[in-house]
């Protein structure tokens, strides 16, 4: 076999291998577990401080309202001013589904109705075994929206 056909020979498996190799690599890194998601036991919780002129009733409607908006609600008691939202599984930059993350969140009210507290809890891996978190980017946004209605002003 002469020399060149050896040397070209060589050339294309390492560029296949290469290419199989950046493939996987690829593969690998758009497969994980989106940014936002926080590895932790359990959830997060953060909360908002109500201003003093809404009445209790009024702050946990408006927080429901919020929430029904992006979420289908799971568990309402308004009660005990308790709420958590199912599992969404599009919970991502594309807004594509999967079953391999999702999210949701709860909200209750303080019983002084000071502030209304909210969770955001993610998991990632799928059915074969879960990794539970939380969602940064949704307990963020979350807390924006909320604030935005019926949240104290930060002076």
């Amino acid at each position: 076999m002469p020399i060149y056909l050896y040397i070209e020979l060589t050339f294309k498996l390492l560029s296949v291998r290469n290419y199989l190799f950046i493939l996987f690599a690829f593969s690998l890194l758009s497969c994980g577990a989106p940014k936002s998601f926080v590895k932790t036991g359990d959830g997060s919780w953060t909360s908002v401080p109500i201003r003093s002129e809404i009445e209790k009733d009024r702050a946990w409607d408006e927080a429901v309202d919020i929430l029904a908006r992006k979420f289908e609600m799971e568990m309402l008691n308004k009660e005990s001013k308790y709420a958590r939202t199912g599992w969404v599984y599009n919970w991502n930059k594309k807004g594509m589904y999967t079953q391999k993350y999702r999210v949701r969140a709860t909200i209750k009210l303080s019983p002084s109705g000071e502030n209304l507290d909210i969770k955001s809890e993610a998991q990632y891996g799928g059915q074969s075994g879960w990794k539970s978190g939380f969602d940064d980017r949704l307990l963020q946004t979350l807390k924006s929206d909320i604030s935005g209605v019926i949240g104290r002003v930060a002076r």
